[in-house]
């Protein structure tokens, strides 16, 4: 199966102009895809670094019968247009994107929003943006995933240091090629661990070839500067937002590991205005969404639910998804 000759064949362009002052309003292609049942319940989800919507092709593929389901690549990413230095890539400029697209293109009044990894920055930043709105337009629920989203209690590896690092960032992509980087990610972030030829790390190698990803990689990684300059910040937006927030986190990520997740749940997530609740996911790394797109899937349709759940396993299986906790409402 060629994952990424399906994924790009069935999505369209949309034209957005950089809100970045830097970048002087350049115009920029981004990819766009909409899949699932026109008219079902609306569901968007938003892509992390450094990676793309293609993420999202087996848990849209579990999804399709009850979500109408919305994605888009950033500029730097999948199959978006990737302009190299010196365009800055931003958290806000993607935000303003997502939103942008959440009300002008897409046009959705209703809907819920999931996110991943880089995607829960933009996401919750989003949230304040589309709170702003006259009227306002908030998700219903907000799932936050796998995600370094309190970067005092990361792992960064060290790629991504060496990228980070204005000295090093350079010679450390140009060093990289895309079936390098895609077949590092199969090894380190998904469960079980995954070789070049798996179907999906294959398709990640092509998003990373496509438009010279691997040459913006020093660049696109600098929103961790933003993160870390603003992550508490939204975290505490957030805790008072009446939006239902759900987390939903893969057991076996080292990158982003389960501290983190227990720390904004306690800290921010747990007592905020809504229906909260917080899963842990026993056999997924970082990409839980490909390792155990059945069981995201069930709990994304939960959450759309909104019914009280017992603290237990998905499905009362040993290996089901744990529930750990559901915040008073």
């Amino acid at each position: 199966m060629d994952i990424f000759a399906e994924w790009q064949s069935g999505g369209t362009e949309l034209r957005w102009r950089s809100t970045t002052a830097a970048n002087d309003g350049q115009e920029l292609t981004v990819f766009v895809r909409r899949c699932g049942t026109p008219g079902a319940p609306a569901l968007v989800l938003v892509h992390g670094f450094p990676t793309s919507s293609i993420d999202y092709f087996a848990l849209t593929r579990e999804l399709g019968n009850d979500f109408d389901m919305f994605v888009l690549d950033f500029p730097g990413y999948g199959m978006s247009e990737k302009p190299p230095a010196p365009h800055a890539y931003s958290l806000y400029d993607d935000a303003r994107l997502l939103v942008y697209a959440i009300t002008q293109v897409w046009k959705l009044s209703e809907f819920r929003m999931l996110t991943h990894d880089r995607g829960s920055s933009v996401g919750m930043i989003a949230l304040e943006m589309l709170a702003a709105q006259e009227p306002p337009v908030v998700p219903v629920d907000l799932i936050l995933t796998n995600a370094n989203i309190y970067l005092p209690l990361s792992n960064l590896t060290a790629f991504q240091t060496a990228l980070l690092d204005p000295a090093t960032g350079r010679d450390t992509a140009a060093a990289t090629t895309p079936e390098m980087l895609a077949a590092g990610l199969g090894l380190s972030t998904f469960m079980p661990r995954r070789t070049p030829d798996d179907p999906e790390i294959a398709a990640l190698a092509k998003c990373f070839a496509h438009n010279d990803g691997i040459r913006v990689l020093p660049d696109t990684i600098q929103y961790l500067n933003e993160r870390a300059a603003g992550e508490t910040s939204w975290l505490e937006a957030l805790s008072k937002s009446h939006v239902n927030t759900t987390v939903v986190w893969g057991l076996h990520d080292n990158v982003s590991p389960v501290r983190v997740p227990n720390y904004i749940w306690q800290t921010y997530l747990k007592t905020k205005p809504g229906k909260n609740r917080y899963w842990l996911v026993p056999g997924a790394d970082h990409y839980l969404q490909c390792d155990a797109p059945g069981q995201l899937a069930q709990i994304v349709r939960l959450t759309a639910q909104g019914e009280q759940i017992p603290l237990q396993t998905l499905g009362n299986r040993p290996d089901g998804a744990v529930l750990v906790d559901e915040g008073a409402s």
